[in-house]
């Protein structure tokens, strides 16, 4: 059974703090959605690292966007559709196309400073895009654009921004969202933060695997909380696992950013040889999860453990001016990228469901809105077109807001006197587990049975020591690493039970024992759980 909340409480006798807006993280989606929400009222934004922390920082590649003239919004439209494998949602592919081009530009009159060739934009292009659109700051995009949004957010008015927080869970009445329980480990203190709409923006579940090159944060915290208060998720089978990740032992991965391969990097075996042009027309710009299962081939057929990327060719001062935070890192473990093949490895990336959202946002709990990687409103389909994720971040973190003044006009939610109170059996006489060996063996049992090649027996095994630990679900914790504990274990049941479920293999969902694509699974798998806290599936066809 999967409590309703991860702590027994009652409301009166918290803390509280009222706003007209509760933003739940702090990458672009959340930034963006923060900015543009400061005009029509009071935001509070809550950030459970330091906003520098997560998955946007660390974006390398850039933002796709139209620029050229030899480009428009539906060419990228159609890039968008066909990657992912025919379960897109293409009203949304269609107000991401033609509304990105101008947040893009919001981006510049912010302050981010896109590479130029002489007066031009110096564009980009990564796997699966016909034309060069893909805008950039060397190779720390995301960085550029969290700095701006810091110092765009910071210095706006009605915006109040806490760090280092942990939001438990999603508080409800009437079946309404109104806000948020969240603790602070530091003070050892959890208070309710009361709104009248709340925007979820807390990004993906990159880290339920032992590989991966998403942020420390990444563990899955929205999805489970939305899930737990009853909301639809979606799509959550299909998990993209990025080609190339550098991956020195014993520490964290790096990732080698798809625009390498963009200008010119190829992927070679052991013994040197361009092996993706036998897997796609594309060669090595092939759609990612192509070419991750074409590595894994070469690496079971060569009994290997590592493919090579070869930038030789590129010459270093090229690589240096466009990739320097590459080139910087590779020479610290001792890599000349102008002589040295760099070793990598497939690695989790970015996960295509979530909580499922209409165009606004708008989730399957009223006063609940939701945007970025932690959403689903179809666009990603089967697979992610490359750069594209923060382009989502900006239109729906904007459109999430749009959809949450639009509720607290039409509802005019009532916050004040609100009663809210939990009390239900916790398991506290088992005995306390080990979190980090419990979180280790969970994340290598995602990696090896959940991961980029499945069938039905390892994902039956997955479930079964999910299933073995679930009584962890009800643990009474009192920290943050016990709390996401319980989050990645419902995001990795949820991720598990529907790979399960899909017999066949679509775009970032691959079964060996269903290798090809069925028409009859051109849909999505939606899951939640009814009032009496059992799951239920249903089967949403695609109308297009």
């Amino acid at each position: 059974m999967i409590p309703r909340y991860l702590l027994n409480f009652d409301l009166s006798q918290m803390e509280t703090e009222y706003c007209d807006y509760l933003i739940i993280g702090g990458g672009v989606a959340g930034l963006f959605a923060a900015l543009k929400a400061a005009s029509w009222g009071k935001v509070i934004l809550l950030a459970k690292s330091t906003l520098e922390e997560c998955n946007t920082s660390y974006a390398q590649g850039g933002i796709a966007s139209v620029v050229k003239e030899d480009d428009s919004p539906s060419v990228h439209y159609e890039d968008t559709m066909e990657a992912g494998v025919g379960i897109c949602n293409p009203d949304a592919v269609k107000v991401l196309v033609e509304e990105g081009v101008s947040r893009v530009r919001e981006l510049i009159e912010i302050g981010v400073s896109f590479d130029r060739e002489n007066s031009n934009y110096s564009l980009g292009r990564e796997g699966a895009h016909s034309r060069d659109r893909i805008l950039h700051v060397g190779d720390s995009t995301g960085k550029a654009i969290q700095d701006a949004l810091m110092g765009s957010t910071r210095s706006t008015e009605n915006i109040t921004i806490e760090e280092k927080v942990f939001v438990m869970d999603l508080l409800t009445h009437d079946n309404r969202c109104v806000g948020g329980l969240v603790y602070n480990e530091e003070k050892g203190t959890v208070k309710a933060y009361l709104a009248k709409g709340v925007v979820m923006a807390t990004g993906g579940i990159g880290q339920l695997f032992d590989r991966t090159t998403n942020s420390v944060i990444a563990t899955g915290d929205g999805l489970a909380m939305a899930y737990r208060a009853g909301a639809e998720v979606m799509d959550l089978e299909f998990f993209q696992f990025h080609p190339t990740v550098f991956y020195p032992p014993g520490e964290k991965a790096f990732l080698i950013s798809e625009a390498v391969r963009g200008a010119g990097g190829i992927l070679r075996n052991e013994e040197e040889e361009q092996f993706m042009i036998q897997y796609h027309p594309l060669a090595d710009l092939g759609p990612r999860d192509i070419v991750t299962r074409a590595m894994m081939s070469v690496l079971k057929k060569t009994r290997t453990e590592k493919i090579y990327l070869d930038l030789r060719h590129l010459g270093k001062n090229y690589i240096k001016k466009r990739f320097p935070n590459i080139y910087s890192t590779l020479k610290e473990y001792h890599i000349d990228v102008a002589r040295d093949l760099i070793p990598v490895v497939p690695a989790a990336h970015y996960t295509m469901g979530g909580i499922k959202t209409d165009l606004f946002g708008g989730t399957s709990i009223p006063g609940l809105f939701a945007a970025g990687e932690v959403a689903c409103t179809g666009i990603h389909g089967a697979n992610r077109l490359a750069s594209n994720s923060l382009l989502e971040g900006l239109v729906f973190g904007e459109r999430a807001v749009i959809g949450a003044n639009r509720y607290i006009e039409e509802f005019s939610p009532h916050l004040k006197g609100i009663e809210i109170s939990y009390f239900d059996q916790r398991n506290s006489s088992r005995e306390r587990p080990d979190i980090s060996r419990l979180e280790k063996s969970l994340k290598k049992l995602m990696f090896e049975k959940v991961g980029i090649i499945r069938y039905k027996e390892s994902l039956e095994e997955a479930l079964d020591f999910i299933k073995q630990n679930s009584a962890y679900l009800t643990f009474s914790f009192n920290e943050i690493k016990g709390y996401e504990l319980q989050n990645m274990m419902l995001a990795a049941r949820l991720t598990a039970r529907a790979a399960l479920l899909r017999e066949e293999s679509r775009g970032g969902h691959y079964r060996q024992d269903f290798p090809s694509v069925q028409k009859k699974w051109r849909g999505h798998l939606v899951f939640t759980l009814s009032q009496e806290r059992e799951e239920e599936v249903k089967w949403l066809g695609t109308s297009w």
